[in-house]
């Protein structure tokens, strides 16, 4: 894995885009000072997450952005992306390259890219500490900071040590492990002050749970008897209702047979044919008697007019014997005659007639005839002109005329004899009609105590659906103490006729008392009881929780054990083979002696020491720290300590170091920032040395100014700075160089 390019944008002094390609082993960086050499390695560091504005030799995060010159206006942001080559999959992410990209607005927003993917700082350190990357000072040397290693205290150099060796993950994972374990053993004490918090509490509860335990026995009893209750009441209700539904089918089945239920003015149909053939009769007896009286006045006019025939006929007989012997005696009749004829006729019809109908037409011809009759008599008495008919005919007239009126006189007595029947036939029919009517008259009265049954029905529906009502409210009220809704009550074919009022009542009275005594033990029975079951499973959550805390406090004191184990062993490990690399270069540089490091242990007062003034009485605490020694041998001077060396021996010293760390667990790349700038030529040459030693193993970038270190060099980058103030690059591949100097 190796870094294949660097992309500067408004970083410092490079306002431009800028770009530095990295294809070979070991690249250099030179320049004037003052060009912005250092700003590409600063730029190195902070992408990779510095958050030290010192370390950036900057006070604020827009101090790194170019802020223009007289010529070149300011940039409104900077960016810096680090080009990495993961074609060996070293970084645990899918991607052949990854560009790592932090950039900074001068509103002070820094926003971090993962191959252009918005990410946080820490998902940048997670990843890079894969491969021993991050903001530590190993693998990026600033100019001045080369003996900083030495410097640094024992426990700052083993720290050093460790991430250079790639531990600081374990660690970082120790350190998270420890946060967890804390944050558990913070858990368990806090579940378990809410734990005895709750058993306090479920212990009261337990003591309302067997006074509930009681009230939910006395609830599952009056359960049973709402129970009985409305199967008894539901069962009885329900046979009512059909029983009345029944009742008033067969009334309205009844009352469907009278006509006049509904009307009650109107007669029935056989009355009123009754009454329509009575009124029929009658007018019809009326007109016989009526034709029967003139008839009858008629006959007895026609009766004196005979009479007076009789005497006129009697006179001209004694006239004939006494005056005209022998002669023929004439009447003027000659009209009489044929009205004669005309009585007898209709008299015998009337007389001869089938019905009253057909005879009352020819009786009444007979009385218009007979009035005709009567004019002709007068003229015969009289002696008026017509005609002469002989006595003899007129006489044989008269007698046909006696039995007409014979006739007549039978046909009223028949008259008066069809009256008189038909007068026996309107009694019946009164008498029928008065029993039609009594009959019409006891049928409304049935009718009318038909509508009063249903009536009284309707009444008992009503008094059913209430109670009904009053049932379902009872429900209600049963459901609110019970918890129970009573759908589910079966009823159908139970016998209901022993359930009376005075049942019904006992059975509510019973069940009144025991509402009264549930009510003494509290109406929130049911809840004390759920209440308490609900504390009883928090404690058992509680007690559960506790014992998987306290397995997971067991777990993560095991992985820091094993974590401990392993940093210990690499560290252990790690450092001897420093120490070997590191006696190596102090042997190549100086030319003999030795150089090592040594794990050191000092007892220091702990954080949480007491420090009063009475220290006699009080024990202090105190801990063992553990840190790097380093001892150094010269070949040519006796020196008890690292101060008694010179500049360079403590440069070449603290690079020997380095270059041990890095030869030892090589980071992907090394930033070397002018770390040979004390040395002299020949101290120059063996640093030069070293490095194409270390570049072998490591990718540098080196920020020079000494030749030596050039040559060492495949790609020179030469940074300058124009009158605008904008760094920019000239580079210089020495490969082609050569290749073009021998053409």
């Amino acid at each position: 894995m190796r870094l294949k390019k660097l992309e500067l944008s408004g970083f410092k002094s490079f306002a431009r885009k800028t770009a530095l390609e990295f294809p070979s082993a070991v690249t250099a960086v030179v320049g004037p000072n003052g060009s912005g050499k250092s700003n590409i390695a600063e730029s190195l560091r902070w992408a990779l997450g510095e958050q030290s504005m010192k370390s950036l030799r900057g006070k604020r995060g827009e101090d790194l952005i170019f802020n223009g010159t007289p010529s070149v206006s300011r940039a409104g942001r900077a960016s810096v992306s680090l080009c990495l080559d993961n074609g060996g999959k070293k970084l645990p992410i899918a991607y052949d390259e990854v560009v790592i990209t932090r950039t900074i607005s001068r509103d002070g927003e820094s926003e971090y890219l993962i191959n252009d993917s918005t990410v946080r700082l820490k998902d940048v350190t997670e990843l890079l500490g894969n491969v021993g990357l991050g903001v530590s000072s190993h693998h990026i040397i600033s100019q001045g900071e080369a003996d900083r290693f030495l410097s640094a205290s024992p426990k700052e150099r083993k720290a050093m040590i460790e991430e250079a060796l790639g531990l600081k993950i374990y660690q970082a994972k120790k350190e998270d492990a420890e946060k967890r374990l804390a944050k558990t053993g913070e858990n368990i004490n806090q579940v378990n002050s809410i734990r005895a918090e709750a058993q306090r509490q479920l212990k009261f509860l337990k003591k309302q749970v067997e006074r509930a335990e009681e009230a939910v026995l006395l609830k599952e009893e009056l359960k049973k008897l709402y129970a009985e209750y409305f199967k008894n009441e539901d069962a009885y209700l329900a046979a009512e209702t059909e029983k009345i539904k029944i009742k008033k089918r067969e009334i309205t089945e009844k009352l469907s047979r009278f006509d006049s239920v509904n009307a009650p003015e109107a007669e029935s149909d056989e009355a009123a044919a009754l009454k329509k053939e009575t009124d029929r009769l009658e007018r019809e007896v009326a007109d016989m008697e009526k034709i029967t009286a003139e008839l009858g006045a008629k006959r007895n006019l026609l009766e004196r007019e005979l009479g007076k025939l009789e005497g006129i006929i009697e006179y001209k007989e004694k006239e004939n014997v006494g005056h005209n012997a022998g002669k023929k005696i004439v009447v003027s009749g000659e009209e009489i005659l044929p009205v004669l004829e005309r009585i007898a006729g209709e008299a015998k019809a009337a007389a001869m007639a089938a019905d009253m109908v057909l005879a009352k037409k020819y009786l009444l011809n007979i009385v218009d005839i007979t009035g005709n009759f009567i004019g002709k008599i007068s003229k015969i008495k009289t002696g008026g002109g017509g005609n002469e008919v002989e006595l003899a005919s007129l006489k044989n007239k008269k007698t046909e005329l006696a039995l007409a009126v014979n006739e007549i006189a039978e046909a009223e007595k028949n008259s008066v004899a069809e009256s008189s029947k038909k007068r026996e036939e309107i009694k019946s029919l009164r008498n029928r009609l008065a029993e039609t009517e009594r009959l019409l008259l006891q049928s409304r009265a049935e009718a009318r105590e038909l509508k009063f049954a249903l009536a009284q029905l309707d009444s008992e529906g009503e008094k059913i659906r209430l109670r009904r009502d009053e049932s379902g409210r009872e429900k209600q009220e049963a459901a609110a103490i019970t918890g129970n809704d009573f759908a589910d009550i079966v009823y159908d074919g139970l016998n209901t006729s022993g359930w009376n009022y005075e049942k019904r009542e006992a059975a509510l009275r019973q069940i009144e008392r025991l509402k009264i005594k549930l009510e003494d033990y509290g109406v929130g029975a049911g809840e004390i009881i759920k209440e308490y079951e609900e504390a009883r499973r928090r404690d058992e959550e509680y007690e559960k929780n506790l014992s998987d805390l306290a397995e997971a406090a067991k777990s993560l004191e095991r992985l820091m054990e094993e974590l401990d184990k392993k940093i210990s062993s690499d560290f252990e490990n790690g450092l001897k083979k420093i120490n070997t690399e590191f006696n190596n270069f102090f042997l190549s540089i100086f030319g003999g002696g030795k150089a090592g490091l040594e794990l050191v242990r000092k007892e220091i007062r702990g954080k949480n020491s007491l420090e009063d003034e009475d220290e006699e009485n009080e024990a202090a605490e105190y801990e063992m720290e553990a840190g790097i020694e380093i001892s150094v041998n010269h070949p040519k001077k006796r020196i008890s300590s690292l101060e008694m060396l010179s500049g360079g021996e403590r440069s070449l010293v603290a690079i020997s170091l380095l270059f041990a760390l890095s030869q030892v667990n090589p980071p992907p790349f090394l930033v070397l920032d002018e770390t040979d700038a004390a040395l002299d030529e020949s101290n120059s040459r063996k640093y030069a040395d070293m490095l194409k030693k270390l570049g072998e193993k490591t990718q540098l970038i080196v920020i020079t100014h000494n030749r030596e270190t050039m040559r060492q060099a495949d790609i020179l980058y030469g940074v300058t700075m124009g009158a605008d103030g904008v760094s920019r690059l000239l580079s210089v591949k020495f490969d082609d160089a050569k290749e073009y100097s021998e053409a």
